[in-house]
């Protein structure tokens, strides 16, 4: 396997702020914690975390996850209380979602131990399932390269009847899940591994299932030999342990409202974008009450969907159903940080730029600041598309911006752009030179002069088949040449996405077995977002 590092850079989409973190480079650099990563365990020794509580809840987890011995080792761990954890999480896409989700659970499983060891502490990968979550379309589809390199996107469709926890809705729709799977099937084709991949997804997705349940067992299977730790805040248990979080959130309303607001102007002001706009009155917290739903405030009280509460009949309701309660983007890592000893945080660039805000009420909640990681970015270049990507010296940025531009360096390379006036050129040259012989040499005997014609006439007629099959090859050239340079954008940069961000790791487990995986993990440096691109030899 070949690697080749790309720069992150404007040109790929990137923000000016997450470009400006990668750098190290001031103001982004304020926005996150000063510390090392050392100094924040140091800070984590001094806090207290209910640690029996939640191994007890991540056991329970794990073990219905069906997770390997060397998971639930790793949730014993936490109970030393000098143990730290390194963070990463995801929503539970179907079918286990764009394969940076199966990338950023690698990515912290192989910190770890190389955590654990400079520390000289345990360190324990917690891979955060974003249960908590309603955003139904964002989960609820996956999309794989069909065999003729097209993007074809699988999708389970029967939504839950109110926006609710992904944690609480299930895949019911046995037609539904069955048709989903067999789309998922005809996509990936036969190849040796197509019947192991598919005997996986059934194992783990049914109709007894929600989307956390089957995408937990997914991840445990895949992860098995990594000792990575799943955890799904949709648990009755965790919110429970959570309350003062919460009941911080109702109490501070103003004070969280006022950090919130100066870190964005502060922000805007360094001239970066807000990742996460929000209304006036969110209260950035979400109460489940026929359905997940924001609280806004509204004066001394606050308002869900239709319903009005006092701050007294909030704080009522979430010591009587915490499970209830949920936090929204800005105040999830807060929560996460209220329950684990957080010393490591990595994220996408999305995340990232939300961090920037967020991280402001920690201090807010006496909270330490974990140290902020990005995740890496790896696509896979198969033979056929890395040996087009040779032949033509292809840069990925190329393929990531205008292909047309691309299709165009490339046509013009293999095929002159003035091949048509030098043809023309030659038909005139050959027509003048023959009639200047005619009428040098055939002035002994005019009546060879009929016989010349038609000898011009035969040559004529060769040039002009040979300028058929000329202009037949390249229009064929630049059709297949169009076709392949589009596949490659396909397969690399599908949807204006990198690929990692799109499409699912079945696309490379089918073809390459459980061996993929171990690549994967291999090939990832959790300390150098990237991105970088990976040819793969192998058929």
């Amino acid at each position: 396997m070949i690697e080749k590092q790309i720069r992150p850079s404007r040109q790929l989409g990137y923000t000016q702020l997450y470009l400006d973190f990668l750098a190290g480079d001031r103001p982004a650099r304020s926005f996150y914690s000063a510390q090392t990563i050392a100094e924040t365990c140091l800070a984590l020794d001094k806090t207290e975390f209910s640690r029996r509580e939640i191994v007890d809840i991540l056991h329970r987890q794990n073990e219905s996850y069906h997770s390997a011995p060397a998971a639930l080792a790793a949730i014993d761990k936490l109970l030393d209380p000098r143990s730290v954890c390194i963070f990463g999480g995801q929503q539970a896409g179907l079918f286990g979602g764009p394969m940076m989700t199966l990338l950023k659970a690698l990515a912290i499983a192989k910190a770890a131990p190389k955590l654990s060891e400079q520390l000289r502490r345990p360190v324990v990968p917690i891979f955060w399932i974003a249960a908590d979550d309603h955003d139904f379309e964002e989960v609820n589809h996956t999309f794989l390269l069909d065999r003729q390199g097209g993007l074809q996107r699988i999708e389970y469709t029967t939504r839950p009847m109110v926006p609710s926890s992904l944690g609480q809705v299930r895949l019911s729709d046995h037609d539904q899940l069955e048709k989903a799977v067999a789309q998922f099937a005809g996509a990936l084709g036969q190849t040796e591994f197509t019947a192991d991949v598919l005997d996986l997804l059934r194992k783990c997705y049914s109709s007894k299932e929600t989307f956390v349940t089957a995408f937990g067992k997914l991840m445990a299977a895949l992860t098995a030999e990594y000792g990575l730790v799943l955890f799904s805040p949709h648990d009755s248990a965790a919110k429970a342990l959570a309350r003062p979080f919460f009941r911080g959130l109702i109490e501070q309303q103003d004070l969280l409202h006022a950090v919130l607001s100066e870190r964005n102007r502060a922000i805007q002001s360094a001239g970066y974008h807000l990742q996460v706009q929000k209304q006036e009155d969110a209260a950035d917290l979400f109460v489940d009450l026929d359905g997940r739903k924001p609280v806004h405030r509204k004066g001394e009280s606050f308002t869900v969907g239709d319903r009005t509460f006092t701050a007294r009949q909030m704080l009522d309701l979430l010591e009587a159903e915490p499970e209830r309660f949920s936090p929204d983007a800005l105040t999830r890592p807060l929560f996460q940080a209220c329950l684990f000893p957080t010393a490591v945080q990595m994220g996408g660039p999305s995340e990232i730029a939300y961090f920037a805000q967020g991280n402001v009420i920690f201090d807010l909640f006496k909270r330490q600041l974990p140290v902020h990681i990005a995740r890496p970015t790896i696509m896979f270049a198969e033979k056929r598309h890395a040996r087009l990507m040779d032949e033509y010296a292809i840069e990925f940025e190329e393929v990531a911006g205008d292909i047309e531009q691309l299709i165009n360096r490339i046509l013009l390379k293999s095929f002159p752009v003035d091949i048509e006036n030098r043809y023309h050129q030659l038909k005139s040259e050959v027509r003048r030179q023959f009639d200047t012989f005619t009428e040098e040499s055939l002035h002994f005997d005019p009546s060879l002069r009929e016989f010349a014609g038609q000898t011009f006439g035969k040559i004529d007629f060769a040039l002009k088949t040979f300028e058929g099959k000329l202009f037949a090859a390249h229009k064929k050239k630049s059709a297949d040449t169009r076709e392949r340079i589009y596949r490659l954008r396909t397969a690399l940069y599908p949807d204006g996405a990198f690929q990692d961000r799109a499409l699912n790791a079945a696309n490379f487990i089918a073809r390459y077995g459980s061996l993929f995986v171990s690549w994967l993990y291999q090939s990832v440096d959790p300390f150098a977002p990237g991105p970088k691109m990976i040819s793969l030899s192998e058929e």
